[in-house]
C-alpha cells in the first residue's frame, strides 16, 4: 500500500506496533504466571507425597496382656500349702504335714486301670478334703469329696468302677486338698502327685502276681511299680503292726520314693 504522507503513515504503523506490542506482553503476563503457579503447584505436590510417602508411623503402645489366671484351689500346678489350717493353732507345727505320697523326682508308675492313692493328713479339724485327678492336659478325669476322721491317719482313695481308665503311657496329675473353710476355698492346704501308667512282659508280670506278698512288694520296686505295691504294704503293716520286717519295708519304701518316713511315727503315736 502506497502511503502519500510517509511521517502519518510512520506514525500510524509505530502505533499499531505499539499496540500489538503491548497485546503480546498482557498474553504473556498471563501465561507465564499460570505456568509458574501450574509448576510451583506441582513441586509441592511432589514434596509434600515425598514427605508422606518418607514419613514412618508412629508405634502405638501395643494393648496390656491379660491378667495370669488364677488356678482353683486343687489345681495341679497351682499353689501347694501343706501347712496347718488356720484353725489348727494347736496343732504341732513341725511336720509331717500334710504328704502326698508319691514319688517327689519321678513320676510314680501303676499297672492298674484305677489305682489307689495314699495321703498323710495330720491332726487338723477340717472336716472334709477333696481329691481330684487330671490328665497331661489338665483336664479333670475325676473328682470326689471325702470325709476327714481320725487325724492324724493315712487316707486311701481309689478310682470307682465308673471312673475313666488310665492311658498306658499317659502321665496324670492328682491332688489332695484339705477344705479348711468350705466358704473360702483359697484356704485349702493341699499336696500334688503324679502317676502314669505302665506295662510289663507277660512272663514278669505272671511271676509279681503269683509271689507272696513281701516277695511281691520287692518285686513291684524292682520294677518301680510305687501304687500297687504301697497299698499292699499299708495293708500288711496296719494288720501286723508288731512285725518289725513290714515295718521296715514300709519305711525303706517310702525313703526310696523320697517321702518323709517320719509319718511311720505320727502314726504310732495316734493309735
Amino acid at each position: 500500500m502506497y502511503c502519500r504522507k510517509p511521517l502519518l503513515c510512520a506514525a500510524s504503523l509505530g502505533v499499531a506496533l505499539a499496540f500489538e506490542l503491548a497485546i503480546a506482553l498482557s498474553t504473556a503476563m498471563l501465561i507465564v504466571p499460570s505456568v509458574l503457579a501450574a509448576e510451583l503447584d506441582a513441586r509441592g505436590q511432589s514434596q509434600v507425597s515425598k514427605k508422606v510417602k518418607d514419613a514412618k508411623p508412629k508405634p502405638s503402645n501395643p494393648p496390656p496382656p491379660p491378667p495370669p489366671n488364677n488356678p482353683g484351689s486343687s489345681a495341679p500346678g497351682g499353689r501347694r500349702d501343706r501347712t496347718n489350717c488356720p484353725q489348727d493353732t494347736e496343732a504341732a507345727t513341725t511336720g509331717p504335714f500334710l504328704t502326698a505320697l508319691s514319688p517327689t523326682t519321678k513320676p510314680g508308675l501303676t499297672l492298674a486301670e484305677r489305682p489307689t492313692f495314699l495321703v498323710y493328713v495330720p491332726k487338723t479339724s477340717a472336716k472334709t478334703a477333696e481329691f481330684s485327678l487330671r490328665n497331661q492336659n489338665g483336664s479333670g478325669v475325676y473328682r470326689t469329696t471325702l470325709a476327714l476322721t481320725n487325724t492324724p491317719d493315712i487316707v486311701s482313695i481309689s478310682l470307682p468302677s465308673n471312673a475313666p481308665s488310665l492311658e498306658i503311657k499317659k502321665r496324670y496329675t492328682w491332688s489332695f486338698a484339705v477344705i479348711c473353710n468350705p466358704s473360702d476355698r483359697i484356704e485349702d492346704k493341699f499336696v500334688t502327685g503324679t502317676v502314669q501308667r505302665t506295662e510289663l512282659e507277660p512272663t514278669r508280670l505272671r511271676q509279681i502276681e503269683q509271689a507272696p506278698l513281701i516277695q511281691r512288694i520287692s518285686l513291684y520296686q524292682k520294677a518301680h511299680i510305687w501304687y500297687d505295691a504301697l497299698p499292699i504294704l499299708l495293708e500288711l503293716r496296719r494288720s501286723q503292726p508288731n512285725d518289725s520286717s513290714i515295718s521296715s519295708a514300709w519305711r525303706e519304701f517310702l525313703q526310696s520314693g523320697g517321702v518323709d518316713a517320719m509319718i511311720d511315727n505320727k502314726l504310732k503315736d495316734n493309735k
